[in-house]
């Protein structure tokens, strides 16, 4: 079921989560479970954000965005990395966060918000490829720091539009350039 029994390398967030989140979490729930939640979750972000409850969508995006980083943290300090993990994982990221700069940056940066899907959709099909060359496709740095761009850019885009601060509007498409960049830095690196 699980891939290796040798510890996988860690992740600095992963430290933080292993002594804070971690044991809080019950050993029956394992980390694709936690990947589950977020794609049920993901519905429930967009809708909220579609119907403008920007309060409740940020409060269940924010909730969604963690489970990411608490379920590779849990697979990898607990050793239950597993092939559907490995594939899947990235699938709910892209979905939430695809689905997140659809609905609402779409509006506001249209050509950017394109290249970010665009790019996201690409690692969904250069991960297949690989798997299907079997070459070893795992989490990289540069993508954990694009997922982290895209939810802060998405997080200061939602400030921007609740608070309606035009500033904002300016440093979130900056978040988003700099996410592009991490995430061909990580395609380029076979990341996920």
């Amino acid at each position: 079921m699980f891939l290796s029994k040798e510890k996988r390398e860690l992740f600095p967030h992963d430290y933080a989560m292993q002594y804070t989140f971690i044991p809080l979490i019950p050993k029956w729930i394992l980390p694709n479970h936690i990947t589950v939640l977020r794609f049920l979750l993901t519905p429930f972000v967009a809708t909220f954000f579609i119907l403008e409850m920007y309060q409740w969508g940020t409060i269940f995006f924010v909730f969604a965005a963690f489970t990411d980083a608490l379920d590779g943290s849990l697979a990898r300090v607990r050793n239950q990395i597993t092939e559907w993990g490995q594939a899947y994982d990235p699938l709910a990221d892209k979905l939430l966060v695809g689905s997140v700069m659809i609905i609402l940056a779409l509006k506001y940066f249209f050509f950017t918000t394109i290249i970010m899907v665009s790019v996201d959709l690409s690692f969904i099909v250069a991960a297949w490829w690989w798997k299907s060359k079997e070459f070893e496709i795992k989490a990289n740095i540069w993508g954990k720091i694009k997922m982290l761009l895209q939810v802060c850019g998405i997080l200061v885009l939602l400030l921007a539009i609740i608070l309606e601060i035009p500033f904002l509007f300016f440093l979130s498409i900056w978040f988003f350039y700099f996410a592009i960049l991490f995430a061909i830095a990580s395609l380029i690196t076979q990341g996920i």
